[in-house]
C-alpha cells in the first residue's frame, strides 16, 4: 500500500474522542496497515489525547483549546502526532511504573504514559515555547 495521511483538528472536550477513534480506525484501514494493531494503537492514542484534555489543558474552558491529530501510514510503520497548546508535559520524564506495586498500593490510574510506551515502539515528545506540544508515537508492522 501506498503512503496515507490524514489529519483532525478537535476541540479539548471528551466526547471528541470518538471523533479520534474512529479517524485513526479509517486511517489504519485506508493505510492498508495490518488491523491487528488497531485495538493497541486506539488504547495508545486515547491516553495520549486524555491525558492532554484533562492536564494539558486543565484551566481552560472545555471547547477554548484546539488538538490537531496527525496520521501517517506506510507499508511498515503507522505514526501519529498529537499536538497541541496545553501546559507542557514531557512523558519522557516519567520512570516506568512497577505494576504489582501500583496494584497492590490500591491505584488504578496514573498508567496512561506507561501503557503508551508498552504498546507503540517509538515515542518522542518536543515542545516550542510558547507555541506547541507534539507527542509522536510510531507502531511498527
Amino acid at each position: 500500500m501506498n503512503f496515507h495521511r490524514q489529519e483532525l483538528r478537535i476541540a479539548n472536550e471528551p466526547h471528541e474522542l470518538v471523533r479520534v477513534r474512529a479517524e485513526v480506525t479509517a486511517a489504519i484501514k485506508a493505510g492498508g496497515f495490518p488491523e491487528v494493531y488497531t485495538n493497541r494503537i486506539l488504547i495508545a492514542v486515547d491516553e495520549a489525547v486524555t491525558n492532554i484534555i484533562e492536564h494539558g489543558y486543565e484551566g481552560t474552558a472545555t471547547g477554548k483549546g484546539h488538538i490537531d491529530v496527525v496520521m501517517e501510514v506506510e507499508p511498515e510503520t503507522f505514526t501519529i502526532s498529537i499536538i497541541d497548546e496545553g501546559e507542557t508535559f514531557d512523558p519522557r520524564s516519567m520512570t516506568d511504573v512497577d505494576i504489582e506495586r501500583h496494584v497492590a498500593a490500591g491505584r488504578s490510574g496514573g498508567l496512561g504514559v506507561f501503557l503508551i510506551r508498552k504498546i507503540m515502539d517509538v515515542v518522542d515528545y518536543h515542545h516550542e515555547t510558547g507555541r506547541h506540544n507534539r507527542l509522536t508515537m510510531v507502531k511498527r508492522r
